[in-house]
């Protein structure tokens, strides 16, 4: 099993130099799959909490605790985008695991308009990834595990393929209930592009990303803390931006660099999130996205994009999951779980 996971990792790192262009396709990868997740900034790869929605944060996470585990989940993204996704998970033997999962994003209908503006109709897009994870303990508090995901993308009449991999490492002490979490994710390749160009595939590279967290719950107080670091492959998270320029003559527009201090952008690699955990069966969660609350920012205001907060309600042998997030003045976006272990109706 060590020497499989080794040869996945430096796989993963191979074809994360295989890329056709600077941009970066499939970023529907990087959305919170479920209202826990969302909740909690939209990224957590170190939370303990019986959830198989948590096996697609970190691989590693897949373990005894989900066994047959099954979830629903939706998300009313920005501007009416519906996201939704099922997850399943199930136990090979005491050591091994394995899980599937289902991710659909659905962008809606288009009309579709030639350059001269005639009409050509409605169109549709969406993208699909089927996840299917395999993880092993290691050692008695170390897990590490392995997610694959082919992913099928649609615009119109032009269609993609592609295939990505996830591979994380756990590390949890249960007697202080601290946990940490390592993920090489979203490592792969775009086997086929949207269009081809000069007679070859148009192919661009996948969103690829490694992230750290570690969450720990207070041993006399009913809260549980996470940090999540991100893009730790990628320091600068510096961009430009467009200013308009305008005149009683001509107006334009121009690209200016946003200068970003050393403290800013740490804080930009940083997820915060916070657990109110008063009973088994009822929680409050809160987080802080840096990066998403500066980036989404208005210059006239910020109101609370970046913020993103959620409850959890277990009701017989159901748990209910509900968040709210705004990723900026006009993008709030709300996500519901509904979970269920089918041990529970034996």
């Amino acid at each position: 099993m060590k020497s499989f996971l080794i040869t996945i990792l430096l796989l993963c790192f191979s074809i994360s130099g295989f890329c056709g262009s600077d941009e970066t396709v499939y970023k529907f990868l990087n959305l919170p799959n479920s209202a826990e997740v969302a909740a909690l900034g939209g990224t957590n790869v170190s939370l303990q909490n019986k959830d198989v929605n948590l096996v697609y944060q970190n691989p590693a996470l897949l373990s005894s605790t989900v066994n047959k585990n099954i979830s629903v989940n939706y998300i009313n993204y920005i501007n009416n985008v519906g996201c939704c996704s099922v997850a399943y998970a199930q136990d090979i033997d005491s050591l091994s695991h394995w899980s599937v999962s289902l991710n659909y994003i659905n962008f809606g209908s288009f009309e579709g308009y030639t350059e001269d503006e005639i009409s050509t109709g409605s169109f549709s897009a969406g993208d699909l990834s089927l996840n299917a994870t395999y993880s092993r303990r290691l050692f008695q508090s170390i897990m590490a595990g392995v997610t694959l995901k082919p992913i099928y993308s649609y615009i119109e009449t032009y269609h993609s393929f592609g295939l990505a991999v996830d591979v994380g490492g756990n590390y949890y002490d249960p007697e202080h209930d601290f946990s940490i979490g390592l993920v090489l994710k979203n490592v792969g390749v775009q086997f086929k592009g949207y269009y081809s160009e000069d007679g070859s595939q148009h192919r661009e590279s996948l969103p690829w990303d490694i992230q750290l967290g570690a969450t720990k719950r207070l041993a006399h107080a009913p809260f549980r803390f996470s940090l999540t670091l991100v893009n730790l492959n990628h320091w600068d998270l510096n961009y430009y931006k467009e200013t308009s320029q305008s005149s009683t003559i001509t107006s334009s527009t121009t690209e200016e660099d946003n200068s970003i201090g050393w403290g800013n952008m740490l804080l930009r690699h940083m997820i915060f999130g916070v657990e109110f955990i008063p009973s088994n069966n009822f929680k409050i969660s809160a987080a802080y996205n840096h990066r998403r609350s500066q980036e989404f920012a208005l210059d006239d205001t910020k109101g609370i994009n970046g913020f993103s907060f959620g409850v959890g309600l277990r009701v017989y042998k159901f748990s209910l999951g509900a968040a709210y997030a705004q990723y900026a003045a006009s993008g709030n976006t709300i996500s519901l779980s509904l979970s269920t272990s089918l041990d529970s109706f034996k």
